[in-house]
């Protein structure tokens, strides 16, 4: 504009045009009043200035999603691009096609080596898990000490999975004990395709106050994942089993069963997680059913806390033996 102005000869017209330049170029404005200098002695100009225009905001978001690297932000901030600048529909187009390509690019490199780290890994290697601890007592009337342990552990491969666990409940009341219970559990898995998988499961239990010095119980069957996302998971299984049952009473019992179970997991926030477990197991002459709840509450690190939830329910339990059993238990959790 200003060469423009220059050229009609118009003194008025540079004038004017002059201090506009410099007002919207601020850091060309020694350049700017030397090209008017040369203007009003009537020599040629020894120097051309480049009047820079701003930046255009659209492309300066489009431009700061791509770097975050988050594929959400993008797609979003491409699509407000293109309603706001149609005229730049093509190039915004060919803007996300790169990244999307890029992005998958990583992706798949990132699994490849996963996949790869995997492969070679010993049984023993790449394991996560959690251990819990919790304690109660009291005293005066009731005198009462109580404790529980738990551990937790789970290996990813590639197309197999393994989970254990192993749990323990004591409580003495008065000199009684009112509470003895032990579990230990193992389940691998394997991958059918994306969403199926194939399942095993091994348990053990002791609970005299439920009336049995030892329970096991052997299952297999087939599984499903109906949610599998990063926020919420749930998983549906169901197959045959056998149950043997060592009861104080009656001596030992064994018949074959079916099992129905799920897993549930939600995010509620990026600090509280809700889990819940159950499972069925229905026989000739009894009917048991496992329920664990559990809410987490991120401390920091590795540790959390834990408030959970379990119920034990038997259609048909020994005499004198309740066929609702629960148990709430607050335990402090690290993971590993």
């Amino acid at each position: 504009m200003l060469d423009a102005a220059m050229a009609s000869g118009n003194a008025a017209d540079v004038e004017m045009v002059g201090e506009l330049a410099k007002r919207t170029n601020p850091a060309d404005q020694i350049e700017i009043d030397l090209l008017l200098g040369f203007y009003e002695r009537g020599l040629p100009p020894l120097i051309e200035v480049a009047v820079i225009p701003p930046p255009d905001p659209v492309r300066v978001m489009l431009d700061a999603a791509i770097a975050s690297g988050k594929d959400s932000d993008v797609e979003a901030v491409g699509k407000l691009a293109k309603a706001a600048s149609p005229e730049d529909v093509a190039e915004i187009d060919i803007l996300l096609a790169d990244y999307r390509a890029e992005r998958k690019r990583l992706k798949d490199e990132a699994a490849a080596a996963e996949r790869a780290r995997l492969a070679g890994a010993k049984f023993w290697q790449y394991w996560k898990g959690e251990g819990q601890i919790g304690a109660s007592h009291s005293g005066g009337n009731n005198k009462s000490t109580g404790f529980n342990v738990g551990v937790a552990l789970a290996r990813k491969g590639i197309d197999w999975s393994q989970r254990m666990r192993a749990q323990a409940d004591y409580q003495r009341t008065s000199g009684r004990t009112t509470l003895e219970r032990y579990l230990v559990e193992y389940e691998p898995q394997v991958k059918v395709s994306d969403r199926a998988f194939a399942f095993g499961l091994g348990r053990w239990e002791r609970d005299r106050m439920l009336g049995y010095t030892a329970r096991w119980n052997a299952s297999g069957g087939l599984g499903y994942k109906v949610i599998d996302s990063k926020a919420m998971s749930l998983n549906l299984k169901a197959g045959p089993a056998w149950r043997q049952t060592d009861f104080v009473q009656t001596g030992r019992d064994s018949e074959i069963s079916g099992l129905a179970g799920l897993d549930f997991g939600w995010q509620v926030s990026p600090t509280l997680r809700l889990t819940q477990t159950a499972s069925t197991i229905v026989g000739e002459s009894n009917t048991s059913t496992s329920s664990l709840t559990a809410l987490n509450a991120k401390l920091t690190g590795g540790l959390s806390a834990r408030i959970a939830y379990s119920a034990e329910i038997a259609s048909h339990p020994p005499a004198g033996v309740e066929n609702v059993d629960t148990l709430t238990r607050f335990t402090l959790v690290y993971g590993f």
